[in-house]
């Protein structure tokens, strides 16, 4: 990263404004929960609305929403769909909601449901901005690296008697090296979470992600031992948009074939999808119903 990537303002430059204002690109929110663990979503109906104004809509009921209500710190992310890929990161804090009005009709009336006669944008949630990055580049490079540097630290990374916590699906969505990935941490110099890239992430089995550190190494490299992290991975189709959160503990780093990775212990996965977001990792243990009553 470059010095420039160093830098957080206290507000959106012009540039900022326009790549938040995106109908089709990447809009993630770092949220954290009440344990204090980091939480990732998807949120398109998220913009800049002044620089010093962040204003997101809420479409589905989740856990987000709820969270910002018990710890108003937040993390933003904002990335372009197309080549030269841009992105940024943003602190805010929440402030306040509304039901209805001008933003709500701002979200409901953009490409994504202006024909949606069932369904719309219901609450707004307003955010002050604390500090901003730049716009920066996505370098390339650094990402065919750490693909090839996968090659050779998953397949020894493997566990073939770790316990299945990751389930088939978000197995193949982790390990397939073209879907974007990202951690959030707790920023330990303020609490506040960020949204860091990490193409690298990889599944070496269905227990634990790695990743190596051929990328965006300066803000990886806050993690220490025992910290929480979420993680979240996405692709897009013709078809559909399927993305999963995968929580879990950092447990330090290893070399695996040489080559050193941080490690993440899953602890949770989160179905981050509609119509029912909730977790499927642990399986909620629920209590057999009673059909005796005689005893």
């Amino acid at each position: 990263m470059s010095k420039k990537a160093k830098v957080w303002n206290s507000k959106f430059s012009k540039e900022g404004i326009e790549l938040s204002e995106m109908e089709v690109g990447l809009k993630l929110l770092a949220t954290i929960d009440p344990r204090g663990w980091p939480h990732i979503t998807m949120i398109s109906f998220n913009r800049a609305k002044t620089p010093d104004q962040v204003v997101w809509g809420e479409f589905t009921k989740g856990t987000s929403k709820r969270n910002v209500l018990q710890n108003p710190k937040q993390g933003a992310f904002y990335m372009n769909a197309v080549m030269p890929y841009k992105f940024l990161q943003a602190k805010m804090i929440y402030t306040h909601r509304m039901t209805g009005g001008e933003d709500c009709e701002y979200f409901s009336r953009g490409q994504m449901l202006r024909y949606n006669t069932y369904m719309n944008v219901e609450k707004a949630y307003y955010n002050s901005v604390e500090s901003v990055t730049p716009v920066m580049d996505l370098k390339i490079l650094p990402i065919a690296k750490g693909l090839i540097l996968d090659l050779f630290a998953k397949r020894k990374a493997n566990d073939s008697n770790s316990e299945d916590k990751l389930h088939r699906l978000g197995y193949d969505l982790y390990n397939n090296p073209f879907n974007p990935k990202f951690i959030s941490i707790i920023d330990p110099d303020d609490g506040y979470p960020i949204i860091i890239p990490c193409f690298q992430l990889r599944a070496p089995d269905r227990s634990k992600l790695i990743f190596t550190y051929s990328h965006f190494k300066e803000d990886l490299e806050k993690l220490k031992i025992g910290a929480h992290v979420s993680t979240f991975a996405v692709i897009a189709d013709e078809i559909e948009l399927i993305n999963l959160v995968v929580q879990g503990t950092f447990i330090g780093t290893q070399k695996f074939g040489n080559v050193k990775c941080g490690i993440i212990e899953i602890d949770e996965v989160y179905n981050s999808m509609p119509p029912l977001p909730g977790i499927i990792y642990p399986t909620l243990k629920t209590r057999p119903k009673v059909l005796n009553f005689n005893h």
